[in-house]
């Protein structure tokens, strides 16, 4: 059960990476996007300990994160918690469909006018 929301971080990921992607024309600022991006949201995202840990601040940096989002709805649906709590898996889902929906109608917005543009 794990594995749809596991796709569904996945996307949430993948859209906005999209959006960036069709602005770009050389590919080091991706070496940026993964050092300062992707790789501290494994630190603070609830991957490897709790962020109810964390200092406050970060803790509502992680809520901004689709990663924490992911970590514990996969967490949730592995373990067999997730019926403990049904109305905050679905604020999570939520949380995720629309950082793919949001990523999407952007990275569709910029790819269309890279095309356009040439």
């Amino acid at each position: 059960l794990a594995i749809p929301a596991a796709v569904l971080t996945g996307m949430a990921f993948a859209a906005p990476i999209a959006a960036f992607s069709a602005t770009q024309r050389t590919p080091e600022k991706f070496n940026a996007v993964f050092r300062f991006g992707i790789t501290p949201l494994f630190l603070f995202s609830g991957t490897f300990f709790p962020v109810e840990q964390l200092p406050t601040a970060l803790q509502a940096l992680a809520w901004l994160t689709p990663l924490y989002h992911g970590v514990w709805l996969t967490r949730g649906l592995s373990l067999g918690t997730i019926s403990d709590t049904p109305l905050l898996a679905l604020v999570h889902t939520a949380i995720l469909v629309a950082f793919v929906v949001v990523g999407t109608i952007l990275a569709v917005r910029t790819i269309s006018a890279r095309l356009v543009r040439g």
